[in-house]
C-alpha cells in the first residue's frame, strides 16, 4: 500500500515531467524558426553559361553521322551539352574531312540512318588516324551476315540467328556506376519489372573484344565451357586498326539511358575520364499534404480517421522513417486541394506541423501546381494565393512540382502569378526522350533571361512505387553521366485510392523496399532539397572546364562556376594526392571530386603505389 507522502511524491513527479515535455515542445512551436525556409537564404545562382555549344577552339569535340531528326541525335547533342563537348553533324562519314590538327574524340554513327558497307572506307580512315567509333546502333542482321569486312569492324565473328528471345540481360561491373546486376525474372512477382527488349539479332563476338552488356541464354547458363562471347553481345567493344569501335544492339542510345552509356564508353575508350555532375539526389513527395479533406469519407471508411489525419498520425511517420533510415531529404510539395469545382476549401491549421518536421529532417516545403479537371493552372493557383495568404507565414516557396500533361501552361503562370515570385526550380515528370536538366527559357534568348526567366527545370528520373528494369538501367545511366536523381514519392493515390493496391499500407510496403535496395549503390553522392538541388544545377550548366594529363598528373581548370562537382574514372589507378580538389571515392577506380578553384591537379598512382609514366593525352 502505497503511503500517502509517497503518493504526493509521486504526483508531483508526474506533474514535473508533464511540465516539462508540454513546456519544451511550445517553446519548439513558438520559437521555432520552422516558419524559414534556410534553403531560400542563399543568393540563387544566375544563368551565365561560359560554355557555349558553337564554340570549340578549346575544347574537345566529337563528329555525328546520321539524321537530326533520328532518335539517337537528341542524346548525343545532349551529352555534348552536359559534358561540354563540340558536336559536329555529317549525314554520312564520307562527308568530314579531317583536319590532321585537330581531330574529334570520337566518331558517332547513327546506322539506321547511313549504309555502313557504302561507307567502309570512310571508317577504315578513321581507324588508321586512331579515332574512337561508335556505332549508336546497327542495320538489320541479315546485312551483317552477308559482309565479311564489315562484320571484321563491328568484331562480330558469327550470326547464330538474326533474331532470338533471350531470358534476361547481365549489365557487368565497371562500365556503370552501381555494378553488376542480373535483369532476371527468378520469381514470379519480379515479372512485372521485365519491360527490356528480349528479341535481339544474336552475334558472336571475335577474340579480343570485350562486352560489357550480353543477353541471357537459359540453356547456357548452367554449361561451365559456355564463355560470355556465346551469350549475345548487347553493348562491346572491338580494337580495329589504332582504335576502339564501340558497337550497341538494340535501342539503348535512343532516349536519355544514353548518356551514362556514352560516357563509360569514354572512359574505355581511354586511360582515364573526367567529366562534370550534380551530385544531388532528390527525393520528393507530390500532392503531399492535400489541406481540404475532399475525401474524408473514403479514409474514414478505411483508416477510421480523416484525410487530416490519416496525413499527420498513419503517413508522416512512416515518411520520417523512411528518410531517418535512407538519410534523404524530403521536398513535400504542399497541395491545397486538388478539386476545385467542389465547395471545400482547404484549412492550413496543420501547415505548422509540416513545416516543423520538415525543419527538423533537413527537408524542405515546395508548392504542388498539380490540380483536377475542370480548370486553368492560372485560375488554381488564383484560388491557391489566398490560402497561402492566410498562412501568416514567413516561408518562400523556391521550388515547384507540374505534371507534364500541364507542362505547356506553365510559362505565364511562372512570370505573372505573385505566389510563384520566388519559384527559382520546377520539377516534373518529363519523358526519357527529352533533357533531365535544363534552363526553363521564357524567351528566344537564353541570355537575356533575367528575374523569373533563371528557372531550371528537373526531371524526376523514377518513381519509387514502380520500378521496372528499364528504370533501374535509366538510373544507372544518369547517375553515371550526372550523379543526379530525383525519386517522386507520389501521395495522389493514396488519397485517393482506386483500389487495395493504392492504400498506404501496400504503397509503404513498396516504397521502402525500393528505396533499400534501388538506391543504396549511390550512397557516395549527397542528399538533396529542390533548392538545394537547384543551385548545384546552375553551377553545372553554366560551368566550362578543360583537363589534360601528362605523366601521373591530371590538370583541372574551371571557369564559369564558383564550384563544381567531377567523376574522375581511371583504370587499375588511384588518387596519390590531389590540389584544388575535395575527393572521395564512391566506388572502385570512381573518385568524386568537389573544385572551389579555378585549377586542380589531381596526381594518380598505380594500385599498389607504384608511379606511372604516360605522354600527354586528352585535352578538353
Amino acid at each position: 500500500m502505497v503511503s500517502r507522502r509517497n503518493f504526493f511524491s509521486i504526483i508531483v513527479m508526474m506533474a514535473v515531467l508533464l511540465f516539462m515535455f508540454q513546456f519544451s515542445q511550445v517553446i519548439k512551436e513558438n520559437d521555432s524558426d520552422f516558419d524559414i525556409n534556410t534553403y531560400a537564404l542563399e543568393e540563387s545562382v544566375p544563368n551565365d553559361p561560359k560554355w557555349r555549344p558553337d564554340v570549340m577552339e578549346n575544347g574537345n569535340f566529337v563528329v555525328f553521322c546520321g539524321s537530326e531528326d533520328g532518335a539517337v541525335y537528341p542524346v548525343v547533342e545532349q551529352w555534348c551539352v552536359y559534358t561540354k563537348r563540340g558536336l559536329v553533324v555529317y549525314d554520312a562519314p564520307e562527308e568530314y574531312q579531317m583536319d590532321k590538327d585537330k581531330l574529334p574524340e570520337a566518331v558517332l554513327v547513327d546506322s539506321g540512318e547511313i549504309d555502313l558497307e557504302e561507307q567502309f572506307t570512310a571508317f577504315s580512315a578513321l581507324t588508321d588516324r586512331g579515332i574512337t567509333l561508335v556505332f549508336c546502333n546497327l542495320p538489320e542482321a541479315a546485312k551483317i551476315k552477308q559482309n565479311d569486312r564489315l562484320r571484321r569492324l563491328l568484331g562480330i565473328g558469327q550470326v547464330p540467328s538474326e533474331r532470338i528471345e533471350v531470358e534476361g540481360i547481365h549489365l557487368f561491373s565497371g562500365f556503370l556506376l552501381g555494378g553488376e546486376i542480373w535483369y532476371m525474372t527468378a520469381k514470379e512477382e519480379e515479372a512485372k519489372n521485365q519491360d527490356l527488349n528480349l528479341s535481339v539479332p544474336w552475334y558472336i563476338t571475335l577474340g579480343g573484344t570485350k562486352t560489357y552488356m550480353v543477353g541471357i541464354l537459359e540453356e547456357l547458363l548452367g554449361e561451365e565451357e559456355a564463355k560470355n562471347e556465346y551469350f549475345p553481345p548487347l553493348i562491346w567493344r572491338n580494337s580495329y586498326g589504332q582504335s576502339k569501335v564501340f558497337v550497341v544492339n538494340g535501342d539503348y542510345l535512343s532516349d536519355m539511358t544514353g548518356l551514362g552509356i556514352l560516357d563509360a564508353m569514354m572512359y574505355e575508350a581511354d586511360s582515364y575520364v573526367l567529366y562534370p555532375v550534380v551530385n544531388a539526389q532528390n527525393a520528393i513527395v507530390t500532392n503531399y499534404p492535400e489541406f481540404a479533406g475532399e475525401n474524408d469519407s473514403v479514409m474514414m471508411e478505411l483508416y477510421s480517421r480523416n484525410m487530416a489525419a490519416v496525413q499527420r498520425d498513419i503517413c508522416w511517420p512512416d515518411l520520417a522513417a523512411l528518410i531517418e533510415r535512407n538519410k534523404l531529404k524530403l521536398t513535400c510539395l504542399l497541395a491545397p486541394q486538388y478539386h476545385y469545382l467542389d465547395e471545400l476549401e482547404p484549412v492550413g491549421e496543420t501547415v505548422p506541423f509540416y513545416l516543423q518536421q520538415l525543419k527538423e529532417t533537413g527537408g524542405e516545403a515546395g508548392i504542388s501546381l498539380d490540380f483536377g479537371e475542370g480548370i486553368t493552372l492560372a485560375e488554381k493557383l488564383a484560388r491557391d494565393e489566398s490560402f497561402y495568404a492566410s498562412l501568416e507565414n514567413r516561408y518562400l516557396y523556391t521550388s515547384a512540382f507540374i505534371e507534364q500533361k500541364a507542362f505547356e501552361q506553365m510559362g505565364g503562370v511562372l512570370q505573372e502569378t505573385e505566389l510563384l515570385e520566388n519559384i527559382r526550380t520546377v520539377a516534373s515528370d518529363f519523358s526519357r526522350e527529352e533533357p533531365v536538366l535544363s534552363w526553363y527559357v521564357f524567351t528566344d534568348d537564353n541570355e537575356n533571361m533575367t528575374g523569373r526567366g533563371q528557372v531550371t527545370l528537373q526531371g524526376v528520373t523514377s518513381d519509387v512505387n514502380t520500378h521496372t528494369y528499364s528504370d533501374d538501367l535509366y538510373v544507372r545511366s544518369l547517375e553515371t553521366a550526372l550523379g543526379y536523381s530525383n525519386i517522386r514519392i507520389d501521395m495522389h493515390d493514396v488519397l485517393w485510392p482506386g483500389s487495395k493496391e493504392d492504400q498506404w499500407e501496400n504503397m509503404y510496403d513498396s516504397m521502402a523496399s525500393n528505396l533499400n535496395t534501388y538506391w543504396k549503390a549511390f550512397s557516395g553522392f549527397d542528399r538533396t532539397t529542390l533548392t538545394e538541388s537547384d543551385r548545384r544545377v546552375r553551377a553545372f550548366l553554366n560551368l566550362d572546364y578543360s583537363d589534360r594529363r601528362v605523366e601521373d598528373c591530371i590538370y583541372l581548370d574551371i571557369s564559369g562556376a564558383e564550384e563544381g562537382w567531377f567523376l574522375l574514372r581511371v583504370h587499375g589507378e588511384e588518387i596519390e594526392s590531389a590540389e584544388g580538389v575535395e575527393y572521395e571515392e564512391i566506388e572502385d577506380g570512381s573518385y568524386l571530386l568537389h573544385a572551389t578553384g579555378a585549377q586542380a591537379e589531381i596526381h594518380l598512382r598505380r594500385n599498389g603505389g607504384l608511379k606511372i609514366f604516360y605522354q600527354e593525352s586528352k585535352s578538353k
